[in-house]
Protein backbone atom coordinates (compact mmCIF):
# COMPACT_ATOMS: atom_id res chain seq x y z
CA UNK A 1 0.00 0.00 0.00
CA UNK A 2 1.36 3.42 -0.88
CA UNK A 3 2.34 5.76 1.92
CA UNK A 4 0.78 9.01 0.84
CA UNK A 5 2.31 10.91 3.75
CA UNK A 6 5.76 9.83 2.63
CA UNK A 7 5.02 10.87 -0.95
CA UNK A 8 4.13 14.37 0.28
CA UNK A 9 7.16 14.32 2.63
CA UNK A 10 4.93 14.59 5.71
CA UNK A 11 4.76 12.94 9.09
CA UNK A 12 2.08 10.30 9.57
CA UNK A 13 -1.40 11.66 10.20
CA UNK A 14 -0.39 15.25 9.39
CA UNK A 15 -3.14 17.88 9.52
CA UNK A 16 -5.05 19.08 6.45
CA UNK A 17 -3.27 22.44 6.45
CA UNK A 18 0.11 20.68 6.33
CA UNK A 19 -1.12 18.50 3.47
CA UNK A 20 -2.16 21.55 1.44
CA UNK A 21 1.14 23.36 2.06
CA UNK A 22 3.16 20.28 1.13
CA UNK A 23 1.19 19.79 -2.09
CA UNK A 24 1.72 23.38 -3.17
CA UNK A 25 5.43 23.20 -2.45
CA UNK A 26 5.90 19.95 -4.35
CA UNK A 27 3.67 21.07 -7.23
CA UNK A 28 6.01 23.99 -7.84
CA UNK A 29 8.85 21.50 -8.20
CA UNK A 30 7.24 18.69 -10.20
CA UNK A 31 4.26 20.12 -12.09
CA UNK A 32 4.70 19.50 -15.86
CA UNK A 33 4.43 23.23 -16.51
CA UNK A 34 7.35 23.84 -14.17
CA UNK A 35 9.42 20.72 -14.75
CA UNK A 36 8.98 19.08 -18.18
CA UNK A 37 11.16 16.03 -17.50
CA UNK A 38 9.55 12.56 -17.64
CA UNK A 39 10.73 11.80 -14.11
CA UNK A 40 9.00 14.89 -12.77
CA UNK A 41 5.77 13.93 -14.53
CA UNK A 42 5.76 10.50 -12.86
CA UNK A 43 6.44 12.03 -9.46
CA UNK A 44 3.67 14.55 -9.92
CA UNK A 45 1.18 11.77 -10.64
CA UNK A 46 2.08 10.23 -7.27
CA UNK A 47 1.83 13.62 -5.54
CA UNK A 48 -1.56 14.27 -7.14
CA UNK A 49 -2.85 10.85 -6.09
CA UNK A 50 -1.70 11.38 -2.52
CA UNK A 51 -3.31 14.80 -2.34
CA UNK A 52 -6.59 13.45 -3.71
CA UNK A 53 -6.90 11.16 -0.69
CA UNK A 54 -5.40 13.29 2.10
CA UNK A 55 -7.21 16.53 1.12
CA UNK A 56 -10.62 14.89 1.51
CA UNK A 57 -11.55 14.68 5.25
CA UNK A 58 -13.53 11.45 4.96
CA UNK A 59 -11.05 9.71 2.69
CA UNK A 60 -8.14 10.85 4.91
CA UNK A 61 -9.89 9.43 7.98
CA UNK A 62 -10.48 6.11 6.27
CA UNK A 63 -6.89 6.03 4.99
CA UNK A 64 -5.53 6.76 8.48
CA UNK A 65 -7.65 3.93 9.85
CA UNK A 66 -6.21 1.66 7.21
CA UNK A 67 -2.66 2.63 8.16
CA UNK A 68 -3.41 1.76 11.79
CA UNK A 69 -4.60 -1.72 10.83
CA UNK A 70 -8.37 -1.15 10.92
CA UNK A 71 -10.47 -2.99 8.29
CA UNK A 72 -10.80 -0.88 5.13
CA UNK A 73 -14.32 0.60 4.99
CA UNK A 74 -13.96 1.34 1.31
CA UNK A 75 -11.70 0.89 -1.65
CA UNK A 76 -9.31 3.79 -2.02
CA UNK A 77 -9.77 5.42 -5.40
CA UNK A 78 -6.50 6.03 -7.21
CA UNK A 79 -7.67 7.87 -10.32
CA UNK A 80 -5.62 10.93 -11.20
CA UNK A 81 -7.26 14.30 -11.46
CA UNK A 82 -5.86 17.76 -10.94
CA UNK A 83 -7.30 18.98 -7.58
CA UNK A 84 -7.68 22.45 -9.04
CA UNK A 85 -10.35 21.09 -11.37
CA UNK A 86 -13.90 22.06 -10.46
CA UNK A 87 -16.89 20.64 -12.23
CA UNK A 88 -18.74 23.56 -13.70
CA UNK A 89 -22.46 23.89 -14.46
CA UNK A 90 -23.88 21.95 -17.36
CA UNK A 91 -23.56 23.92 -20.58
CA UNK A 92 -25.38 23.68 -23.83
CA UNK A 93 -23.24 21.74 -26.26
CA UNK A 94 -21.66 23.75 -29.03
CA UNK A 95 -23.22 21.57 -31.72
CA UNK A 96 -26.76 22.14 -30.44
CA UNK A 97 -26.07 25.84 -30.17
CA UNK A 98 -24.89 25.94 -33.77
CA UNK A 99 -27.98 24.06 -34.92
CA UNK A 100 -30.28 26.54 -33.16
CA UNK A 101 -28.47 29.52 -34.66
CA UNK A 102 -28.59 27.94 -38.11
CA UNK A 103 -32.34 27.41 -37.76
CA UNK A 104 -32.71 31.07 -36.79
CA UNK A 105 -30.74 32.09 -39.88
CA UNK A 106 -32.94 29.90 -42.07
CA UNK A 107 -36.15 31.49 -40.76
CA UNK A 108 -34.81 34.99 -40.20
CA UNK A 109 -36.57 36.35 -43.30
CA UNK A 110 -39.93 35.28 -41.86
CA UNK A 111 -39.10 36.89 -38.51
CA UNK A 112 -38.17 40.15 -40.24
CA UNK A 113 -41.40 39.95 -42.25
CA UNK A 114 -43.33 39.69 -38.96
CA UNK A 115 -41.53 42.80 -37.69
CA UNK A 116 -42.39 44.72 -40.85
CA UNK A 117 -46.00 43.61 -40.65
CA UNK A 118 -46.11 44.70 -37.00
CA UNK A 119 -44.68 48.09 -37.99
CA UNK A 120 -47.40 48.54 -40.60
CA UNK A 121 -50.09 47.36 -38.16
CA UNK A 122 -48.93 49.74 -35.41
CA UNK A 123 -48.88 52.69 -37.83
CA UNK A 124 -52.41 51.84 -38.96
CA UNK A 125 -53.60 51.62 -35.34
CA UNK A 126 -52.07 55.00 -34.50
CA UNK A 127 -53.64 56.51 -37.62
CA UNK A 128 -57.00 54.97 -36.73
CA UNK A 129 -56.85 56.59 -33.29
CA UNK A 130 -55.67 59.95 -34.65
CA UNK A 131 -58.19 60.45 -37.48
CA UNK A 132 -61.47 62.26 -36.76
CA UNK A 133 -63.96 59.95 -35.07
CA UNK A 134 -67.32 58.89 -36.49
CA UNK A 135 -70.53 59.48 -34.54
CA UNK A 136 -73.58 57.26 -34.35
CA UNK A 137 -76.77 57.50 -32.28
CA UNK A 138 -78.01 54.42 -30.43
CA UNK A 139 -80.77 53.65 -27.93
CA UNK A 140 -80.05 51.65 -24.76
CA UNK A 141 -82.30 48.58 -24.80
CA UNK A 142 -81.09 46.95 -21.58
CA UNK A 143 -78.58 47.37 -18.76
CA UNK A 144 -77.26 44.31 -16.95
CA UNK A 145 -74.59 43.67 -14.37
CA UNK A 146 -71.91 41.04 -14.68
CA UNK A 147 -69.69 39.79 -11.86
CA UNK A 148 -66.08 39.68 -13.10
CA UNK A 149 -64.67 38.34 -9.83
CA UNK A 150 -65.49 38.22 -6.15
CA UNK A 151 -64.82 41.93 -5.70
CA UNK A 152 -65.29 43.34 -9.22
CA UNK A 153 -68.43 43.92 -11.25
CA UNK A 154 -69.18 45.48 -14.61
CA UNK A 155 -72.29 46.78 -16.33
CA UNK A 156 -73.18 45.96 -19.91
CA UNK A 157 -75.22 48.29 -22.08
CA UNK A 158 -77.09 46.53 -24.92
CA UNK A 159 -77.84 48.94 -27.78
CA UNK A 160 -80.49 48.77 -30.47
CA UNK A 161 -77.84 48.17 -33.13
CA UNK A 162 -76.90 44.87 -31.50
CA UNK A 163 -73.72 46.15 -29.84
CA UNK A 164 -72.82 45.60 -26.16
CA UNK A 165 -70.58 48.04 -24.31
CA UNK A 166 -68.96 47.21 -20.97
CA UNK A 167 -68.61 49.96 -18.35
CA UNK A 168 -67.92 50.03 -14.64
CA UNK A 169 -71.14 50.17 -12.54
CA UNK A 170 -70.52 53.69 -11.27
CA UNK A 171 -70.21 55.12 -14.78
CA UNK A 172 -73.13 53.06 -16.05
CA UNK A 173 -75.45 54.84 -13.57
CA UNK A 174 -75.25 57.91 -15.81
CA UNK A 175 -77.05 56.00 -18.57
CA UNK A 176 -80.68 54.99 -18.19
CA UNK A 177 -82.81 52.45 -20.00
CA UNK A 178 -84.20 53.97 -23.20
CA UNK A 179 -81.67 56.81 -23.25
CA UNK A 180 -80.26 57.97 -26.56
CA UNK A 181 -76.47 58.06 -26.59
CA UNK A 182 -73.92 59.24 -29.13
CA UNK A 183 -71.04 56.85 -29.75
CA UNK A 184 -67.75 58.21 -31.05
CA UNK A 185 -65.91 55.47 -32.95
CA UNK A 186 -62.57 55.39 -34.78
CA UNK A 187 -62.49 56.00 -38.51
CA UNK A 188 -60.95 52.72 -39.69
CA UNK A 189 -61.80 49.96 -37.22
CA UNK A 190 -64.92 51.50 -35.61
CA UNK A 191 -63.58 51.02 -32.10
CA UNK A 192 -65.70 52.96 -29.58
CA UNK A 193 -63.80 55.79 -27.91
CA UNK A 194 -66.43 57.93 -26.20
CA UNK A 195 -70.05 57.62 -25.05
CA UNK A 196 -72.23 60.71 -24.63
CA UNK A 197 -75.67 60.87 -23.02
CA UNK A 198 -77.57 63.26 -25.29
CA UNK A 199 -79.95 64.30 -22.51
CA UNK A 200 -77.48 64.99 -19.70
CA UNK A 201 -74.41 65.63 -21.88
CA UNK A 202 -72.45 63.23 -19.69
CA UNK A 203 -69.40 61.82 -21.49
CA UNK A 204 -67.19 58.88 -20.66
CA UNK A 205 -64.42 56.97 -22.36
CA UNK A 206 -64.84 53.26 -23.14
CA UNK A 207 -62.15 51.62 -20.97
CA UNK A 208 -62.20 48.05 -22.33
CA UNK A 209 -60.74 48.57 -25.80
CA UNK A 210 -57.41 48.67 -27.57
CA UNK A 211 -57.46 52.45 -27.18
CA UNK A 212 -58.56 52.30 -23.55
CA UNK A 213 -56.99 49.94 -21.02
CA UNK A 214 -54.84 48.35 -23.75
CA UNK A 215 -53.55 51.56 -25.37
CA UNK A 216 -49.99 50.56 -24.48
CA UNK A 217 -50.10 47.79 -27.12
CA UNK A 218 -49.76 49.94 -30.29
CA UNK A 219 -46.85 51.88 -28.73
CA UNK A 220 -45.00 48.73 -27.66
CA UNK A 221 -45.62 47.19 -31.08
CA UNK A 222 -44.25 50.31 -32.76
CA UNK A 223 -41.04 50.18 -30.70
CA UNK A 224 -40.39 46.46 -31.14
CA UNK A 225 -41.25 46.50 -34.85
CA UNK A 226 -38.79 49.35 -35.45
CA UNK A 227 -36.07 47.31 -33.74
CA UNK A 228 -36.89 44.18 -35.71
CA UNK A 229 -37.03 46.04 -39.02
CA UNK A 230 -34.04 48.37 -38.81
CA UNK A 231 -31.67 46.78 -36.28
CA UNK A 232 -29.37 44.64 -38.43
CA UNK A 233 -26.93 43.34 -35.81
CA UNK A 234 -27.41 39.89 -34.34
CA UNK A 235 -29.36 37.04 -35.90
CA UNK A 236 -30.64 35.75 -32.55
CA UNK A 237 -31.86 39.17 -31.41
CA UNK A 238 -33.70 39.95 -34.65
CA UNK A 239 -35.26 36.49 -34.76
CA UNK A 240 -36.55 36.76 -31.16
CA UNK A 241 -37.90 40.27 -31.79
CA UNK A 242 -39.73 38.92 -34.82
CA UNK A 243 -41.42 36.27 -32.66
CA UNK A 244 -42.40 38.94 -30.14
CA UNK A 245 -43.88 41.08 -32.92
CA UNK A 246 -45.90 38.13 -34.20
CA UNK A 247 -47.42 37.66 -30.73
CA UNK A 248 -48.18 41.39 -30.50
CA UNK A 249 -49.98 41.26 -33.85
CA UNK A 250 -52.17 38.42 -32.61
CA UNK A 251 -52.92 40.28 -29.38
CA UNK A 252 -53.76 43.38 -31.40
CA UNK A 253 -56.39 41.52 -33.42
CA UNK A 254 -57.86 40.04 -30.22
CA UNK A 255 -58.10 43.44 -28.55
CA UNK A 256 -59.65 44.95 -31.67
CA UNK A 257 -62.47 42.43 -31.47
CA UNK A 258 -63.25 43.23 -27.80
CA UNK A 259 -65.15 46.28 -29.01
CA UNK A 260 -65.67 47.00 -32.69
CA UNK A 261 -68.86 48.15 -34.36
Amino acid sequence: MKNYYSILELKLFAHAADVKRAYRRLALLYHPDKNPTPEAAAVFVEINEAYQVLSDPQRKFDYDQLLQGAPPPFTVQTHQRDPRFRRGPARESASVRRQVLQAMRDYLLYAVACSRLALLFSVVLIADYSLPANQTREEILSISRKRESRYAQSSQLALDGGEVITLNPLTAQEFKLGSIITIHTTALFSVPLLLENEKTRFKTRVPVSIYGNFKFLPLIMLATSLLGTFWWKGVEFRFNVGIVNLLLILLGFVFLRIHSF
